[in-house]
């Protein structure tokens, strides 16, 4: 009798410590990965799609880098985007600084102040597929064709998107960075078929168009 007494309470002591492992193991874990890579993902999805929206009417200053296999090129840009309007001018840039693309109901006008050019296409729908546009970021995110997903990691929401039908190698791969305090973007990023990155954008100043 006073030997199974003694096993039920060496079975209950082992069982006690087994939980508290369990509890500390979890604790453990929970820092590593959640504080540890200050990786969570708290957002509702309402709460992206107000990003999203926000994303189709904007004015922005940025700062493009293009990266191709021997060359890595470097512009100051400026960009516009409203309803059915959408304008981007190059400010700084090795031999294109002034050259401005406006488009309005699928009509684009290239423009070049420096040389006092100016040329118009009508019906010309592929210029809204510009990959360093936010607006067609966000369409891009919400085309359930693509692979997309979201995260917050170090003071940032991240949205990612692969493309699933992009004849383009250059861009398969999507990264835009939201600061978690004002909602606004701060980077994005661009990768091609072989996951190395081919355009980064660092966005200097950004207006969103209520």
């Amino acid at each position: 009798m006073i030997k199974t007494v003694n096993l039920k309470q060496n079975l209950k002591k082992i069982v006690i410590f087994v939980i508290i492992l369990l509890i500390i193991f979890c604790i453990l874990y929970y820092k590593n990965f959640f504080i540890g890579n200050n990786i969570i993902k708290n957002r509702s999805e309402k709460e992206i799609e107000q990003i999203l929206t926000n994303l189709q009417n904007y004015k922005a200053q940025i700062d493009v880098t293009v990266t191709s296999n021997k060359t890595t090129n470097y512009y100051q840009m400026y960009q516009e985007v409203k309803e059915d309007y959408s304008m981007q001018e190059i400010i700084n840039g090795e031999n294109i600084s002034g050259v401005k693309i406006e488009i309005r109901q699928n009509n684009l006008k290239i423009k070049n102040s420096k040389l006092k050019l100016e040329k118009i296409y009508e019906d010309y729908k592929d210029i809204f597929n510009n990959a360093i546009f936010l607006n067609t970021f966000a369409n891009e995110y919400q085309n359930q064709e693509n692979i997309s997903n979201y995260y917050e990691e170090n003071s940032k929401i991240i949205l990612e998107i692969t493309l699933q039908n992009n004849p383009n190698t250059y861009i398969k791969y999507k990264k835009l960075y939201i600061d978690s305090q004002t909602l606004l973007p701060t980077k994005l990023e661009i990768k091609g078929n072989n996951k190395k990155e081919t355009i980064s954008i660092i966005y200097n100043s950004i207006e969103i168009n209520q």
